[in-house]
């Protein structure tokens, strides 16, 4: 609603996982690294971790965007929610086995071990992309000890990375004892912040700053450099400097935009009524 106003050819503050979009900061490039490594020295498993909303989920799927020029056949899973059988299901679709609906999970474990027994013998490579492990059933996190404990005897071409936010829950304390590398990525320091505004404003058709300096401060200060975070606030408050008719956006817009965010808005000119309004 804002593109014309903002001379902007798309919604530069998105929170969809586009690839058009991602930023490779220093710490994202580090990560994209590790991660390939994982991919050329085959490592059995590896755990990615971070604070939700630094950008985890893209960083796995630029790697598997990558990884479609090598050797490694890399396929990405969103584990939230599901169980066993669920994931054992997604993961012979995603490896075109054919389940069927109905398939029963014995039948699963034993579509996968044919499928894993096949690469090994033709010299394959898999790389696996688990993402939300911490937030899958209990059951899926066996099934993945199962998987990997079944790769580390019989299938050496098998490597697993899982990825979660929370490090501090049981389930995380086990992923670290059968992984054998740990990938972290942290938020953003200010500096990183101001260029991944900047970034995201020019790959949207906008080549010059919208956001003051004590602005920027302000995003960094109330994002605490989550990448999520500084989407959320700067898209709110590129609608608010649209109903205001500003030139640029201040510190007071942000204030006012964190306001909304956190539940507690001004007693005038709320974003939130512009959004109604609109």
């Amino acid at each position: 609603m804002y593109y014309d106003f903002w001379n902007l050819s798309q919604a530069p503050f998105s929170q969809q996982q586009d690839l058009a979009l991602f930023f490779e900061s220093e710490l994202h490039e580090e990560a994209l690294a590790r991660l390939l490594f994982v991919a050329e020295e085959q490592k059995k498993c590896s755990l990615f971790s971070g604070p939700s909303g630094t950008g985890k989920s893209i960083t796995l799927k630029a790697c598997q965007q990558i990884l479609t020029r090598s050797p490694w056949q890399c396929e990405y899973l969103d584990l939230l929610g599901l169980e066993e059988e669920e994931f054992l299901w997604q993961l012979s679709a995603t490896l075109r086995l054919g389940p069927a609906q109905d398939t029963p999970l014995p039948q699963l474990w034993r579509q996968l071990t044919d499928c894993l027994t096949g690469m090994q013998l033709t010299q394959g490579r898999l790389l696996l992309l688990l993402d939300h492990v911490d937030q899958s059933r209990l059951e899926s996190l066996h099934a993945i000890e199962r998987l990997l404990h079944s790769g580390t005897q019989q299938f050496p071409s098998l490597s697993l990375v899982l990825a979660m936010d929370d490090l501090n829950s049981a389930r995380a304390e086990r992923a670290t004892r059968i992984s054998d590398l740990s990938i972290e990525l942290a938020a953003f320091d200010a500096e990183m912040t101001e260029n991944y505004i900047q970034h995201r404003l020019s790959l949207s058709g906008c080549a010059d700053p919208l956001f003051t300096s004590d602005a920027v401060a302000e995003i960094q200060n109330a994002s605490q450099g989550i990448p999520a975070r500084i989407n959320q606030i700067c898209d709110l408050a590129l609608l608010a400097g649209y109903e205001q008719n500003l030139n640029e956006i201040g510190i007071d817009v942000i204030r006012r935009a964190v306001r909304e965010i956190n539940g507690t808005p001004a007693h005038f000119n709320r974003i939130s009524e512009v959004i109604q309004g609109v």
